[in-house]
């Protein structure tokens, strides 16, 4: 007698972020959109920093929404060093974009730990 497990059904977007977060762990490099400053969007009331995971899922993002930016390479010193402070300075929430323009909002610490653990050590002063 053969025995059959139920798996629920999960929504696309929790499938989409469980995916993401199983692919981008420790990656230590993000990618975002730059031309004389990075390239912020806004949700509603809120600002958006959006990056990507690598750089040809930005550089196709760009092509069709902002074809004057370029993909740039965000590393741990970067993020704590510039990024941080710009978007606690302007109240800007960063998003993970997909390939396929999904996203999904992260605040700093989750970036922090998802993207960068491995390669920077943060120590809050």
């Amino acid at each position: 007698m053969k025995k059959y497990i139920h798996i629920p059904a999960v929504s696309r977007d929790l499938f989409f972020k469980i995916t993401l977060l199983k692919s981008m762990m420790y990656c230590g490099v993000l990618w975002g959109l730059y031309h004389q400053g990075w390239a912020i969007t806004a949700d509603q009331s809120e600002n958006i920093f959006p990056f990507w995971l690598n750089s040809i899922q930005a550089l196709h993002y760009a092509r069709l929404h902002w074809p004057n930016y370029t993909p740039r390479k965000i590393t741990p010193q970067d993020f704590e060093s510039a990024l941080i402070p710009l978007l606690n300075k302007f109240q800007v929430t960063p998003a993970l974009y997909s390939a396929s323009g999904s996203r999904m909002k992260l605040s700093t610490p989750q970036i922090r730990h998802f993207f960068f653990k491995q390669n920077y050590v943060f120590s809050p002063t």
